[in-house]
């Protein structure tokens, strides 16, 4: 679940700087809303949502390496 709330974060953060065009707002929250509550696992966003499957991948390198800093 810890991985989970890092992914809504980051999804936030780089919808915010811009990063997540094409999506909207509203769509960006309820996925994560999803992710923070455990409704949804990032295996399956990724399943499910094969067009934000490559923000996904993204925003796990940035995790990764906020984590090895």
């Amino acid at each position: 679940m810890k991985k989970e709330k890092m992914m809504a974060d980051q999804l936030q953060c780089m919808f915010l700087e811009g990063k997540l065009n094409g999506f909207k707002e509203s769509y960006i929250n309820v996925i994560t809303r999803k992710l923070r509550t455990g409704k949804v696992s990032i295996i399956e966003l990724m399943q499910e949502d094969p067009i934000l499957k490559e923000k996904i991948q993204e925003a796990l390198v940035l995790i990764e390496s906020e984590i090895l800093i």
